[in-house]
């Protein structure tokens, strides 16, 4: 989502702080992005939270540089963290992925370097604000939105503003416990439905079996769920299986947040979103043969429209 010109007055600066990457953008506070487009950088973990604070610095002043801005062009800044925070404080309490985060006064800090009002949310909810007011949740009140990916995280969005619990989080679907399809044993969603646990799945599966996952990579520890969808469509029995466990677990899953929050949109972004038919159609399957009967009509279950700026025009939208 991108304009050429945007009042510099209501320009702001979008920051996301992942596990894998870092990127930043400039725009509107309604989530349209400059011309220029969002910077974005590998993290390299060895450097720990230190190395992506100092990345940062040096993002920001670059994409002022060639955007023609500088610092006083911008009213707000908002950032999108990937892991558990003290919203209210602007503190971040624990990153699961890069060292260095720990009890991190994450506001406190980037105002103190940009001279800036920041606002400081969790990823996820800050994707799911921006699905919610620019994306496919556009005109709806309650959204529920979640991303698929390497693990599976949540945001629930109520009138435009993402609920934070009791100001450390809320909606954390990948920590719920569904029971697994291997043993009925609970276990946490993640663990079954993100895209790393459907390629270990299948790795374990193909590992045992003839399947024609095999014969389309060179090791079974090749195999991940792009191979596991495509293997499906072409008709291979332990794929279009597993492809079937992940529906009923994941319908589980939604089925019961439809049933506690009754929201109008179910939107799912990430990776293991992206794919086909073969997989929309038995997860909305398993949704609808869960649901409350009355409500299941009126909720969308739908996927993502913004792909990888999404964090960084939730975060402008913040």
């Amino acid at each position: 989502m991108r304009q050429d010109i945007i009042s510099s007055e209501l320009l702001a600066i979008g920051i996301e702080i992942g596990g894998t990457k870092t990127q930043v953008g400039i725009g509107s506070a309604d989530g349209k992005l400059l011309q220029k487009g969002v910077l974005r950088k590998n993290v390299d973990r060895t450097q720990g939270a230190a190395g992506i604070r100092e990345d940062l610095l040096v993002m920001v002043k670059d994409l002022l540089l060639s955007s023609h801005l500088t610092l006083s062009n911008i009213s707000k800044i908002g950032i999108g963290f990937g892991g558990i925070l003290d919203s209210k404080r602007g503190v971040v309490l624990k990153s699961y992925q890069i060292e260095g985060w720990d009890r991190f006064p994450l506001k406190e800090w980037a105002e103190k370097q940009w001279g800036k009002q920041v606002i400081v949310q969790n990823d996820a909810s800050t994707a799911g604000l921006a699905e919610s007011l620019v994306g496919s949740g556009r005109g709806c009140s309650r959204v529920f939105y979640m991303t698929i990916g390497s693990g599976i995280g949540g945001a629930w969005i109520v009138d435009g503003k993402p609920d934070n619990g009791q100001g450390f989080g809320a909606a954390e679907i990948g920590h719920m416990w569904v029971p697994s399809p291997e043993s009925g044993v609970p276990i946490e969603l993640e663990q079954i439905c993100s895209g790393w646990a459907i390629g270990r799945r299948a790795q374990l599966a193909a590992s045992k079996k003839r399947t024609l996952m095999k014969k389309m990579v060179k090791t079974v520890a090749q195999i991940d769920a792009k191979i596991v969808y495509s293997a499906a469509v072409q008709g291979d029995k332990l794929a279009q299986q597993l492809m079937s466990e992940t529906c009923q677990v994941l319908g589980l899953a939604i089925s019961n947040v439809i049933d506690l929050l009754h929201p109008e949109r179910v939107i799912l972004g990430g990776g293991v979103a992206l794919m086909g038919p073969l997989f929309w159609d038995q997860l909305r399957r398993e949704v609808r043969a869960r649901t409350i009967p009355f409500f299941a009509p009126h909720v969308d279950l739908v996927r993502a429209k913004l792909k990888q700026d999404v964090v960084v025009v939730g975060a402008l939208c913040l």
